[in-house]
């Protein structure tokens, strides 16, 4: 918010509360419209009935969606905390307190552009959304300010500034780490989203066009041309509409990419944060402190792995589970993003050391029962006898076999690596994952086994941390090893838990000597 003396953003005092932007009123009826469609809808039909009642109900609601909130929502940002205030018949009061915070983000859609405002949401650390305090529009001046003044590692830049109560900001230009460029692009039609998206959106508009019919009136209106469809086999309709699907799949997954990263800044500030900007029509910028990062993600999708692309989020306590860090882009830039951001950035591409045999044993073999199950599917089509025999036993040999060739490429996707510097994690995955975690990040071990792993002599080694999903585990590794791994990496917290020799104690008889003597 813009004060009224048009100045530098004050710190507020305890009982200094301000309203946001009177264009919360233009901005909330926007945010809301999903939730207001039915009611809208309901307006709408009323009116042909009764337009006065109609018109009546829109009068009434009109206020209660735009002045009200904007009236019964205060704010105050202090020294200590920010909190919100809101609600008329359920007051409620959001509360972030300085210590607390681990996040800023900054959101501005296409409305909050054009009335230069601004959308602040406040991450405490909590799992749920409900759990962040945000403030719905505010100036855009005010908001950047807000954000530098909230970061625990905060400092002013000017100290005469800090002692006028001024919100502090950054002394020198920042250091990009990571700007957008058009080579990236490539990259996404390769993602699966767009095609689920594509499909959804297509067995969704089937079902609809064929509940109301219209399958049938075109039927009707073009008899020739549903006949000459009806003679086209129906393998070459299968393949053209996958074809179809893959094609929308990917415009659609080029158009989201660009939507979403368009201007992709990540930077680093003298402050100690991260700050990653993105956004075609809403841009939104976030704001991590770096003294809490505790590791990076990388994500190597299946279908971009043979183009060398690859994501790379954050692994951060208090912030949500993995932040993102790059979006899909070139191997070379997030090998330069991660060895900027952890300073191990080379071990996310170091070979791992290998699980042992047992466990590609238990990969392909969960496979290929998962591949049975489905196969259950053709043997139950071909029973009836629409679906030839010759053909039912095709598809289960090549589900078996694929079946196989996932577990193997799980089994090699999986492994571990610990240097001095980092803990490197990759679960048994068809897409490629690696975590790397930092040894002081680490505030806990466990170990697991299930009755099958017992068997083969494996077990699951759990690292426990605050950052991320504060569990990341090792799996199928041997119980020997697992016991060393954990000692190395944490030895003043696993040593008092190993199993030491006993030492006898000389007044207790040995039993065996017992017997003897007896």
């Amino acid at each position: 918010m813009t004060r009224p003396d048009g100045g530098a953003p004050r710190v507020d005092g305890p009982d200094t509360w301000h309203r946001l932007s009177p264009g919360m009123m233009v901005v909330r009826p926007i945010e809301l419209a999903p939730q207001l469609l039915p009611g809208l809808v309901g307006i709408v039909f009323a009116a042909q009935a009764a337009p006065v009642i109609a018109l009546v109900v829109a009068i009434v609601l009109a206020p209660l969606v735009t002045v009200v909130p904007w009236l019964a929502t205060t704010y105050q940002a202090t020294d200590e905390h920010v909190r919100v205030r809101s609600g008329v018949v359920n007051r409620k009061v959001a509360t972030a307190r300085r210590d607390r915070i681990r996040s800023v983000e900054t959101t501005a859609s296409l409305v909050h552009r054009l009335l230069a405002l601004e959308k602040v949401t406040i991450g405490t650390g909590g799992d749920k959304a409900s759990s962040n305090v945000v403030l719905t529009a505010v100036d855009k001046r005010y908001a950047s300010a807000l954000r530098d003044h909230l970061m625990p590692t905060g400092v002013p830049s000017d100290p005469a500034d800090t002692e006028a109560g001024a919100l502090p900001g950054s002394a020198h230009p920042p250091v990009i780490l990571a700007r957008y460029e058009s080579r990236w692009l490539r990259f996404a039609p390769f993602s699966l989203l767009g095609i689920a998206a594509a499909a959804a959106v297509f067995g969704f508009g089937a079902q609809l066009a064929d509940e109301l019919g219209l399958f049938d009136h075109a039927a009707e209106f073009g008899t020739g041309l549903w006949d000459q469809i009806d003679d086209i086999p129906l393998a070459v309709v299968i393949v053209v509409g996958i074809i179809v699907t893959i094609a929308v799949g990917a415009l659609l997954s080029v158009t989201a990419y660009v939507l979403s990263y368009w201007d992709f800044t990540l930077s680093r500030h003298d402050d100690g944060t991260l700050r990653v900007r993105r956004g075609l029509f809403t841009t939104t910028s976030t704001t991590l402190d770096e003294n809490r990062v505790r590791g990076v993600h990388l994500h190597e999708p299946l279908l971009m792995r043979p183009l060398r692309g690859a994501r790379l989020h954050a692994i951060a306590t208090g912030a949500q589970k993995h932040p993102l860090l790059l979006p899909p882009a070139p191997a070379d830039v997030v090998g330069h993003v991660g060895r900027a951001v952890s300073g191990a950035g080379g071990d996310l591409s170091a070979p791992l050391v290998a699980h042992p045999r047992a466990a590609r044993r238990r990969r392909i073999t969960r496979a290929v029962v998962g591949a049975l199950v489905l196969s259950t599917a053709l043997i139950v089509a071909w029973t009836p006898g629409p679906l030839p025999l010759a053909v039912a036993i095709a598809g289960v040999v090549a589900l078996l076999c694929a079946g196989a060739a996932v577990g193997e490429l799980r089994y090699r996707n999986l492994g571990h690596r610990f240097t001095d510097r980092a803990l490197v994690i990759a679960p048994p995955t068809t897409a490629r994952h690696r975590n790397l975690l930092y040894p002081d990040g680490i505030i806990g071990w466990s170990v697991r086994a299930t009755w099958f792993q017992r068997r083969q002599g494996l077990v699951t080694l759990v690292a426990a941390g605050a950052a991320g999903t504060e569990a990341y585990g090792i799996i199928d590794v041997d119980g020997a090893d697992a016991s060393a791994l954990a000692a190395r990496i944490s030895p003043g917290l696993v040593e008092p838990f190993l199993r030491r020799p006993r030492t006898p104690n000389p007044r207790t008889p040995d039993p065996g000597t017992r017997d003897r003597e007896t």
